[in-house]
């Protein structure tokens, strides 16, 4: 069943920030690749320092119709009540949809990314009578206790959405621990950029780790550990992409462990030079502190790198002893170890079959299907149940 689909996102990925709304855009594509209509809107609630244009901008790129509006940050209202902020948010937003709707159609369904893009549908959702499924991301969710805007916004979500979706097994119990509601698991998948090809080994193993440089991410963890490991000197490096908050203390961290000509923070690049530097790379690194399921990884999987990664989130169901190492979150010891074992082994992997592995279980097609069975199960349930 071919279908359009209308997606609320947090954003899209620009030149400036290219790692913004870069999971729904991969999903948003991998969805018009089997033929549906899909559309993206975006209620930009950003803080940035930087001159923004108080208005909707609209732009199509590959087959993708983009709405985004921009009013004010979010943060302009983080001291009203919680009720009415909610409520403001919920009028922006059922502003944009009516527009969309009334430029692009009815859609079949409305599809939101994370619980605050869901949560923002509510409303159009009723008045129109579109059925509503969301999405679930957030590694927050594994903690016992919510923040405050999460604890209000997402029961409020999870009650009324149709159908309710979580990127991993271990986020799916999570939810089911909050809300007391199942939800049906289906992984992240990459972009189109993210592909193996053979590449020639030198006798310097080439390391490589991508993520935004804040204390969840561990990265750390990862220089503590390349100091502590028994690795050849001057036969080794490791690149990091990404920008963020830690850069200065990581950057000083290198330097007083005397690393500086072997760990290099790249800073922030679009997909297309990740990619490109990962195919040129001979093992993907992940130390983070949590994660639900990681996109960084299957990009890396997708090249045909093998993995070291922290045991957080999903990471089980993607990393085994075909495709990789785990070591548990915050045990330097044990990622110095995979290290020191990678660094041994790692021409032993079958970059072919892991990339081979990746793409039989998180392409773009296969992801896209999953979700196309739940929208068009949604759909139907929810108009059986309107009928009665």
């Amino acid at each position: 069943m071919i279908m359009y689909i209308l997606m609320i996102a947090r954003g899209y990925p620009t030149a400036k920030h290219p790692q913004w709304g870069c999971f729904e855009k991969d999903q948003a594509e991998a969805l018009a690749s089997i033929g549906h209509k899909v559309v993206v809107v975006s209620f930009d609630r950003r803080f940035l320092l930087e001159y923004r244009t108080h208005r909707m901008t609209r732009f199509t790129h590959n087959g993708i119709t983009y709405y985004n509006q921009y009013i004010l940050p979010g943060v302009t209202t983080m001291l009203m009540v919680k009720k009415h902020k909610l409520a403001i948010d919920q009028w922006i937003m059922g502003q944009l949809l009516r527009r969309v709707i009334k430029e692009q159609g009815k859609p079949d369904v409305i599809y939101g990314q994370f619980f605050f893009n869901t949560v923002l549908a509510i409303p159009t959702c009723k008045k129109e009578h579109i059925p509503l499924v969301g999405i679930e991301h957030l590694e927050r969710f594994n903690d016992t206790k919510l923040d405050t805007m999460t604890g209000y916004q997402s029961p409020i979500a999870y009650r009324h959405v149709d159908g309710l979706i979580a990127v991993s097994e271990t986020l799916r119990k999570a939810l089911m621990r909050h809300f007391s509601r199942d939800s049906h698991v289906v992984h992240n998948t990459y972009g189109s950029e993210f592909y193996f090809t053979p590449t020639i080994s030198n006798n310097k193993i080439r390391l490589v780790a991508t993520g935004s440089l804040v204390y969840r991410k561990g990265f750390d963890l990862l220089i503590q550990a390349l100091a502590q490991a028994n690795l050849p000197a001057g036969q080794w490096e490791l690149n990091i992409i990404g920008n963020g908050e830690e850069r200065a203390r990581l950057q000083a961290q290198i330097d007083e462990l005397h690393l500086a000509d072997s760990i290099h923070l790249l800073g922030k690049h679009d997909k297309a030079f990740i990619a490109d530097l990962l195919r040129q790379s001979d093992c993907f690194i992940l130390p983070s502190r949590g994660e639900n399921f990681s996109v960084a990884v299957l990009e890396a999987l997708a090249c045909g790198l093998p993995v070291i990664a922290s045991i957080c989130g999903g990471i089980r169901e993607c990393i085994d002893e075909r495709n990789g190492l785990l070591f548990e979150v915050d045990d330097v010891h044990g990622l110095t170890q995979c290290l020191e074992h990678m660094a041994a082994h790692y021409r032993e992997y079958d970059r072919a079959a892991i990339a081979a592995d990746c793409d039989a279980r998180f392409s773009p097609r296969v992801i896209a299907q999953q979700l196309t069975e739940i929208f068009e199960q949604t759909i139907t349930t929810y108009h059986q149940s309107s009928a009665t």
